[in-house]
């Protein structure tokens, strides 16, 4: 059977029972800003989320008939160069470009990734079997999407119990879109979710049964970052002074957070390079948790944490400081080359 190529549906349909109003979907383009996540068509409806999983279960907002035509994306919105990001109604984030100033010194790699600690692997979360599954429930890990049918079917030894999914977040840069644990990029929204799993284990769809005194709960974490510094904000709303605490380590943050309602953050940042832990400091606010980060050396960190071993970033990924970069870009005033870009500009001449 053909499968719907709207934007939110995606299902299989029977064309012989295509009718008005089958079919559920966004008319409009995924908006991607600053760590928020929403759809154009219904931003005002459904508010902006954070994590990627949350984006995917926002509720449709239009009926129609399924379709296999190809989605249209609106017209992006004009760019302006003097602005220091602007989003287009494709949902792509582009940040204005002067003149590059002169390249920052090189720095020695090894006195950058000296000591390097490998990064954790967590174990992939996995159902607690004692729970129930809700009625058409969704398995929750990234790419698979399937929907729960029973015990047998779900859970059983058939291809439907088979979860194909990706266990690494996803990477949006300069248009292209993809995963961190896997190779394929693409340009259209409806490419990306249509690439297949790159790992097989079985599906979340309910996860594991929280601790009735204390919730332990994820947190939005952005960041930019300077030639010798790494300002980090961790929203987390009306944390405890007394009690919350951040830890640093040579490549390492360590957040305990004691927030309201017996919610709790615990989460280490294995960061992607290294730190001076004694002159790194940390403010506890009202609604978030400001950190200051201080390199040892001019470096440039394409990501704020270190990846796990053998992922490979797009080519190009967060190269500069300044207004052209991806990461770091926002109240940049000038464009300052990272050690990497600069050598390959030198060997290019």
């Amino acid at each position: 059977m053909p499968r719907c190529t709207h934007k939110g549906c995606g299902k299989e349909y029977d064309e012989a029972d295509n009718t008005e109003g089958s079919c559920s979907y966004h008319p409009g383009a995924p908006v991607f800003h600053e760590g928020l996540k929403s759809w154009s068509c219904c931003k005002e409806v459904n508010k902006p989320v954070m994590e990627f999983d949350q984006f995917m279960a926002i509720p449709t907002c239009a009926q129609g008939k399924h379709t296999t035509e190809a989605p249209v994306m609106p017209k992006p919105a004009a760019v302006t160069t003097d602005a220091p990001a602007s989003v287009s109604a494709s949902g792509v984030e582009t940040y204005g470009a002067k003149t590059p100033a002169k390249p920052a010194t090189p720095a020695p790699q090894a006195a950058l990734h000296a000591d390097t600690p490998e990064p954790e692997v967590k174990e992939d979360e996995q159902d607690d079997l004692s729970l129930p599954v809700p009625a058409g429930a969704k398995c929750k890990r990234l790419g698979c999407g399937a929907e729960w049918e029973g015990e047998a079917v779900s859970r059983g030894d058939g291809e439907k119990a088979v979860c194909r999914y990706h266990p690494q977040a996803p990477v949006f840069h300069e248009g292209s879109k993809g995963y961190l644990c896997c190779k394929p990029r693409v340009l259209e929204f409806a490419q990306f979710l249509a690439i297949p799993g790159c790992k097989e284990g079985k599906h979340l769809f309910v996860g594991q049964k929280k601790g009735a005194e204390e919730e332990i709960v994820p947190v939005r974490i952005d960041h930019y970052q300077t030639p010798l510094e790494v300002h980090v904000s961790v929203f987390a709303k009306q944390a405890d002074k007394e009690k919350s605490k951040v830890t640093f380590t040579p490549q390492t943050i360590e957040l305990d957070l004691h927030l309201p309602n017996n919610k709790r953050v615990l989460r280490t940042v294995t960061l992607y390079g290294a730190i001076v832990p004694e002159k790194s400091t940390y403010r506890i606010l009202g609604t978030k948790v400001d950190i200051l980060l201080i390199k040892p050396a001019v470096a440039s960190w394409p990501l704020l944490e270190l990846p796990p071993p053998g992922t490979e970033l797009p080519p190009g990924y967060a190269l500069t400081f300044g207004v052209s970069g991806r990461t770091g870009t926002v109240g940049g005033k000038e464009v300052v080359l990272s050690v990497e870009e600069a050598a390959r500009q030198a060997a290019g001449k």
